[in-house]
Formats: C-alpha cells, structure tokens, sequence
C-alpha cells in the first residue's frame, strides 16, 4: 500500500507532466491553456509576432530612403529620421489614452480585429502624404493605432502558455518587434532604387491586410472570465497569496480576466468560466475608467517603471546605430550604394535573431534551475540571465563609435551593431517577462508602461544622436551609451535580486511566498 508521501509524489510528478504538455491542472479543461493545441498555439503566437514585427516594420521602413523622401518633400534628408521618432510618440502615448483598455472588458480579438482594420487606412495615408507636415502627422497617428500591437499580445501570450515556457514564447514575440528595424531597409534599399517611396507604404497597406485577415482567421478570443461558483477538486492549488486583502485580489482578478498563477498544493478549488465578451464598457462606465487610466497608476510600481526606463535607454541606442549607419556610410569614404546599404542592416537582424536563445531559453532555464534549488518562484531570478550579456552592450557600442571616427572597415560596424542586438534581444525576452510576471492580473497595463518608456527614449533619440556625435566625437557617444546600457543594467539586477520582492510586497504588488 502506498503512503501519502508516495501519493503526494505521484500526484507532483502527473502535474509536471501536464506543464511540460503545454497544460495546467489547475485550470478547467476549457481554459485557453488547456483547450488549445500546441500546433494552434504556436500559430497563434505566429500572428502575434508578425503584428509586432509589422508595426516595428512600418517605423523602419524608411531607413535608406532619407534622400528621397526629403527630396519629395522639398525639406532637408536630416528631418526624415525626425519622422521615425514621430511614429514612436504615437507607440507611447497610444496605450495611455486606452487604445488597449477594450480588451480587458470585450476581449483581446475585438482589439486585434478593429486595431488591424484601423491601421490599413493609416498606411494608406502615409503612402499619399503630401507634404512633410503631413506626413508627420500620419506617421504618429500610425504609431498611436497600432501601438495595440506591443501591448495587448503579451496578455495573450500569459492567457494561452503556462508560465515555465512563458519566457520563451515572450522572447519570440520580442525577436519579431526587435528584427523589424533591421529587416525593412532591405525592401528599403530595393523600393526607393527601382520605385518611388510610397511604394514603401503600399507594401505596409498589403502587410496591413494580411495581418487582419491572419487575426480573422487564426486568433480566437482568450480572455478568460471566470463564473461565479468554482468547482472543488483534489489534490489542486490554493490560490496565490497577493499582499493586502484576499477579497481584493479576487476581485482585481476577475476584473481583469487573468488567471491567478499556482504552485502544486494541497486541495482547493478550480474556477469554471469561459472565454469572451465579460461585459460592454458602456454598461459599466465607471470601472471601465478605472481600467482606462490604469496605465497611468501602474507607473507608481518601481519594480514596473524602472527597468522599463532602463530598457528604454537601451532600445534608444539600438535605435540610434540604426540612424547613424545609413547617414556615414552611403557618404565618403564608403560610399556604398543605396541597395547594398539596406542589405547590411540584415547583420544587425541576425544578431536580434540569435538573441532569442539568451533571452528566451536561458530566462526560463535560470527560473527553473532557481525555483528548484530554493522552492519557490520569483519573477526576479529571471534577472541572473541578464548579467552575462551587460558586458557586451558595452562592446558592441565601442565597436560602433570607433569604426565612424577611424574611418575602420563597415563590416567593424556591422559586427559592433550586430552584437548590440543580439544584447538588445535577449533583454527585451528578459525585462520585458520580468516586467509582465511582476503584475500578471494587469499585463496589458505592465505592458503600456514597458512600451511608453522604450517609445519615449527612440522618440527622443532620433531627434540627438547624429548631432551627439558630430559635436563631440561617436568614439565617446557609443562609450557613453555602452557604458549606462552596461553599468545601469548591472545596478538594476543587483538591487531587485537583492530587494525585489520586498519591493513588490511593499508597494501591495501580487507576491508568491518564499515558502
């Protein structure tokens, strides 16, 4: 006859064999989690990443093309870049005037569906702008439409992955919103040598298209609105332990649609509930304020908006090579031609590319080796991973500024911008689930703070960079540059390993007990 310990063991070793499916015991058989395939899901996340890849896309895709956009518009090519940083103050302030706060109340796909039907008419008038004033204005009503698309994924992500795998499948969605800055000069480079630059915006008006018609037919609804009675079963989790009232995190919970992360204990109850429409916002005008303007509350947590400042900074300079490159190299000594040129900025995507594996893989192998080694899980051992890459920020940036003052080969640039991303990568699968995991229940509201600061810092940046450099020397750009990426990344994963969790427990953030 067994004994509870044997019981208990096998009861463990079921459950950890559901997670590695894809599944989660804890949760009724019709949640998201469950109820979806793992072919469906990577579809879904797919889609969800070429959205983001699509509006990062839009942004970039003017990167060889100052000349003739400048030239069309009867303005200097050193405004264009101006423009990128127009595209980005849309991505900024679009989640704080609610452009995602629909999907917590009438679901992620009816953002998903209106946000990509609103987007096509945008591209369409950026393709037809006719003067510099306009087009400015397209691009940042362009950036305010689609900025749904860096923050309402994520949710889905959490809404459909369990949380062991959940940094990787963050780090796959943030490789596509990552690689789109490198990859569009190249159909750049191809358009403006052959076509004129609208042609740049028709090509997004048909990428624009077929993300809508990928939502319509692959992205189901995943907001999970839980009943009111829950069904008790054995051998489940209770629920986690948030700071401050039980009944409050209950509510909080339900309200947002978000399941409440477990650990394997115990006996407690499984919530039933179903996917959709939780209620209209004009039926419950009052709370869905709340949920308007939550965005702006969530900026209070320290633990959210300051590695989302750190991760803005470093965006920024990534975003600044980007600017730099095109604007030194298709002048002497290189001269290189406008094809070629946008071609090059592929090394740049191969480094982001490779970044996944760090920031993915390594992030939700480091979580795991930690929460076996002390028994519990904490969103801040995901920072461990970021440590080994810090050094390289700054390496990557010396390599940049030295090549521009030296006149060195392109290819030390190249290298030097390649390696920069590869660390970008990896920090945005890292911060960007640190930052998610540190408020499950409002992800989308942790998300439009992510995304404001990391918008905030490339709109800022396009407007400094080229003339930072040209007045002082790039040697000591990028020096300074790799060294706040470097030593101000090291300071914030020192204090949260450290003082995270008091943090988070202290400020009345969702915690997980150490015990």
């Amino acid at each position: 006859m067994s004994s509870p310990k044997d019981t208990e063991r096998h009861e463990e070793h079921h459950h950890l064999s559901l997670i590695r499916d894809g599944r989660d015991p804890t949760l009724p058989s019709n949640h998201p989690i469950n109820a979806l395939s793992s072919t469906r899901k990577l579809a879904i996340l797919c889609v969800l990443t070429y959205a983001g890849f699509l509006a990062n896309f839009s942004v970039a895709i003017i990167q060889v093309a100052f000349p003739n956009i400048g030239g069309a518009f009867g303005v200097s090519p050193a405004k264009i870049p101006n423009t990128i940083g127009y595209n980005l103050l849309g991505f900024a302030v679009g989640p704080f005037f609610g452009i995602h706060s629909p999907g917590w109340t009438v679901g992620r796909r009816t953002v998903y569906l209106i946000g990509s039907t609103l987007f096509i008419p945008c591209a369409v008038w950026m393709a037809l702008s006719p003067s510099y004033g306009v087009f400015c204005a397209a691009r940042v009503v362009a950036g305010f439409i689609s900025s749904w698309s860096q923050t309402v994924p994520p949710s889905t992500i959490a809404d459909i992955f369990v949380k062991e795998v959940r940094g990787s499948k963050m780090s796959m969605f943030a490789v596509g919103v990552v690689i789109a800055p490198p990859v569009a000069p190249i159909f750049c480079g191809l358009v403006v040598t052959y076509h004129t630059w609208p042609v740049l915006f028709w090509i997004v008006t048909g990428m624009a298209g077929l993300q809508l018609a990928l939502f319509f037919l692959v992205v189901p609804e995943t907001l999970w609105v839980e009943d009111e009675s829950p069904l008790h079963v054995e051998s489940l989790p209770p629920t986690s332990t948030h700071s401050g009232s039980n009944i409050e995190g209950e509510v909080e919970t339900k309200a947002h649609g978000q399941h409440v992360e477990h650990s394997f204990r115990g006996t407690s109850a499984i919530k039933s509930g179903h996917t959709g429409i939780a209620w209209y916002p004009w039926q419950r005008p009052g709370e869905f304020l709340k949920i308007f303007v939550s965005p702006i509350t969530m900026l209070r947590f320290i633990s959210i908006t300051v590695p989302s400042i750190y991760y803005g900074s470093v965006f920024a300079w990534s975003v600044g090579i980007t600017i730099v490159f095109p604007q030194k190299f298709e002048a002497a000594p290189y001269s290189i031609k406008t094809i070629p040129l946008g071609a090059m900025f592929l090394a740049f995507g191969v480094g982001g590319l490779l970044g996944k594996w760090s920031g993915g893989i390594v992030g939700d192998k480091t979580v795991s080796y930690f929460e076996r080694r002390k028994g519990y899980r904490q969103p801040e051992h995901r920072l461990w991973a970021l440590i080994p890459i810090l050094p390289f920020m700054f390496v990557g940036c010396i390599l940049c500024g030295v090549t521009v003052d030296h006149k060195l080969p392109y290819m030390v640039y190249l290298f030097g911008g390649a390696l920069f991303f590869f660390c970008l990568s990896a920090a945005t699968g890292l911060l960007q689930t640190y930052v998610l995991e540190g408020y499950i229940s409002k992800s989308m509201d942790t998300q439009a703070v992510f995304v404001f600061w990391k918008s905030i810092w490339g709109f800022a940046v396009a407007f400094f960079v080229y003339d930072w450099g040209l007045n002082s020397s790039f040697t000591k750009e990028y020096a300074t540059q790799g060294t706040l990426a470097t030593g101000v990344g090291a300071i914030i994963c020192a204090v949260f390993i450290a003082k995270g969790y008091e943090i988070r427990k202290w400020q009345g953030m969702p915690v997980t007990p150490k015990d």
